[in-house]
């Protein structure tokens, strides 16, 4: 990976992954690996060349201009991902066209790069670690001896600077990051492996104790070490992915349990903070076009290898997601898993992690589509002109977007839900600096032309404003914000379907309208007798646990209801705290509720059995996905 990344990616980091101080669906069965793979081949592999084309298009673009040909064909670290690609596919089928491929890619780029010059450590790491590899599966000596050729290389740039580590470049000596480092451990326990040298043993710990004391904190990994020690604390799944590899690859062989922790913690890490809405973050075109791919190998190996099934779930939801949004025309996936695949070019590096995915991860069969969680934090969605920050308190995630006061400057999330309807959007805020506004626009159509932020005071305190009853359509949508007047810092947007209570099923109960400030048509009311009832049918696309939400207003004093899911109580007693008036309407929430997949019931019932009293209008209940049962 160079330092040269192209500007998309380079705006990534300086912006959102900059240091955050104190940041029609289609099932994934085995099938979909094979069409994948399929039309990968298709659009980029040249088999006179025997090489990968860089771009869908086989054009030169300049964005990208690095490779044979001045760019037609893609430059060095990313070959050795494409090749790494080609041996996902025949591990999986064990089929003779890919046995054919892996020599074949070799083939190819030895006659582009006899001799495997290159300035960067990192790029020779990558074909190092792919040579040992490709010695694993083939039994062929020369893929040995030329990892272990290219190992010593990379050794050679090991000094006490900063307390070890190897070099990132070769003739400058300007940091030493993870993107080298770890990838040389994986190199290193896959060479002791094969020789049973100890040398290699002895390295692989050293580096790995070398990177977790300098570039890692808690799981949380970072980028590199500058200057005179400086640690820069950019966030890339890339990162994550090869250090969670490292530790993995020395468990295994080591058998050493403080390993599986390291990666445990990173995974864990990985996984809470780097995506949006639950599917793994978009990290622009370029080299970041890859980097998920090595996050997913990584956890599939902790799956696959060491038992870690608690990461198959997503990753599994993250090869439906990928698919899902591919494009009609040639079955290829672009780079933000969450949105559909661009109609322009797409690069090989990027359209190749998510075909790796699916060669690699387990199928899980699911016909129906996997919904987001329903989180979505401000810096992982994509913005234009705004940088994130963490230097004020109380954010959630990784940080929150700042610094936005500029006509210019827009916020877009990608969002995905399982059916079309009514949703509550709840943004999470700072207004500092007094009341603020923002236009509102879900896929194109405005909802709100100037949506109140209400001044909190100080930019440390946090409140949130709600949009109820917003049309959004099944699957994928778009809900983008832009300024209005005044600075804001935004957190996190909550997306949750809004089940109007008026819908439901009633049972001694009516229906209203007189008291302002409701969603949907109206609220149920008249409600304080026992056998009254209020039963609602939320369908759902993924069996697990939800927050449920109630919307409501109690002006005679607080209420309580009981609260039975599918048969079962969840709530004996739930309160419902007194409202100044019927025209003021308050949440309450009933956490951590198991539902099944597909229909479910929500009973909401005055039952003077469990202590039900007094007056309620309810107006409608909201779910939330927060985890699996």
């Amino acid at each position: 990976m160079r330092s040269r990344l192209a500007a998309a990616c380079v705006v990534l980091s300086a912006a959102l992954l900059q240091p955050l101080q104190p940041a029609p669906a289609a099932a994934t069965v085995p099938g979909d690996a094979d069409a994948a793979m399929s039309a990968f081949i298709s659009t980029f592999w040249d088999p006179q060349k025997k090489y990968f084309y860089t771009n869908s298009d086989r054009k030169i673009h300049p964005e990208h201009a690095h490779g044979p040909e001045g760019g037609l064909y893609t430059d060095f670290w990313w070959e050795a991902q494409l090749w790494e690609l080609v041996m996902d596919a025949y591990e999986r089928t064990r089929g003779s066209t890919y046995r054919t491929m892996i020599d074949d890619v070799y083939a190819g780029f030895v006659a582009a790069y006899p001799t495997f010059e290159n300035d960067f450590n990192d790029d020779l790491g990558w074909w190092a670690l792919a040579c040992a590899r490709a010695y694993e599966i083939t039994g062929d000596t020369a893929y040995l001896d030329r990892s272990r050729e290219l190992f010593e290389r990379i050794w050679a740039f090991h000094d006490s600077t900063y307390g070890g580590g190897i070099w990132w470049r070769r003739s400058v000596r300007d940091q030493k990051n993870v993107a080298t480092n770890a990838p040389a451990v994986l190199t290193a326990t896959k060479l002791y492996t094969a020789t049973g040298e100890a040398s290699y043993l002895e390295r692989a710990r050293g580096l790995f104790a070398w990177i977790k004391e300098n570039l890692q904190e808690d799981g949380h990994v970072y980028d590199h070490l500058q200057d005179a020690g400086t640690l820069v604390k950019w966030d890339f799944t890339y990162n994550f992915g090869t250090y969670i590899s490292a530790a993995a690859a020395l468990r295994k062989v080591t058998g050493a349990d403080s390993y599986l922790d390291d990666a445990r913690a990173a995974a864990d890490w990985a996984t809470t903070y780097l995506t949006n809405g639950g599917t793994l973050l978009h990290e622009g075109v370029d080299d970041g076009g890859g980097f998920k791919a090595r996050l997913v190998r990584a956890l599939n190996t902790l799956v696959k290898e060491h038992g870690q099934r608690q990461y198959l779930p997503f990753l599994q939801r993250n090869a439906t997601q990928a698919w899902s949004h591919r494009r009609a025309t040639d079955n290829l996936v672009g780079p933000d898993w969450s949105a559909p695949a661009p109609g322009t070019y797409l690069q090989s590096l990027t359209a190749a992690a998510p075909v790796s995915m699916l060669q690699i991860v387990q199928p899980d069969g699911n016909a129906g589509l996997q919904p987001e969680n329903g989180v979505y934090e401000a810096e992982n969605a994509r913005p234009s002109g705004i940088g994130a920050e963490s230097s004020q308190s109380g954010f959630s995630g990784r940080g929150y977007l700042a610094g936005w006061n500029n006509p210019d400057q827009t916020l877009t999330f990608h969002v995905n839900v399982p059916s079309a309807g009514a949703h509550e959007l709840r943004l999470r805020y700072a207004a500092g600096a007094g009341d603020a506004t923002r236009r509102v626009l879900v896929n194109g159509t405005e909802v709100a032309a100037a949506q109140p932020f209400p001044s909190t005071g100080g930019w440390g305190t946090w409140n949130t404003v709600v949009l109820d009853g917003v049309t959004l359509a099944k699957g994928h949508n778009t809900i983008r914000l832009e300024m209005g007047s005044n600075f804001l810092n935004l957190d996190r947007l909550d997306v949750s379907a809004q089940h109007q209570a008026e819908s439901g099923t009633l049972r001694g109960v009516g229906t209203e309208s007189a008291h302002a400030g409701y969603t949907g048509t109206g609220y149920v009311a008249g409600w304080n007798a026992g056998g009254q009832s209020v039963t609602l049918r939320p369908n759902v696309s993924r069996a697990g646990r939800y927050d449920f939400t109630f919307r409501y207003a109690a002006a005679a004093g607080d209420a309580v209801r009981r609260i039975v899911v599918n048969g079962a109580e969840a709530a004996g007693a739930q309160r419902f705290p007194a409202s100044g008036s019927w025209t003021e309407w308050k949440t309450v929430t009933v956490p951590d509720v198991p539902l099944r997949k597909g229909a479910n019931t929500v009973a909401v019932a005055f039952s003077s059995a469990t202590g039900s009293t007094n007056r309620l209008n309810l107006d409608a209940m909201t779910l939330r996905y927060t985890g699996t049962s």
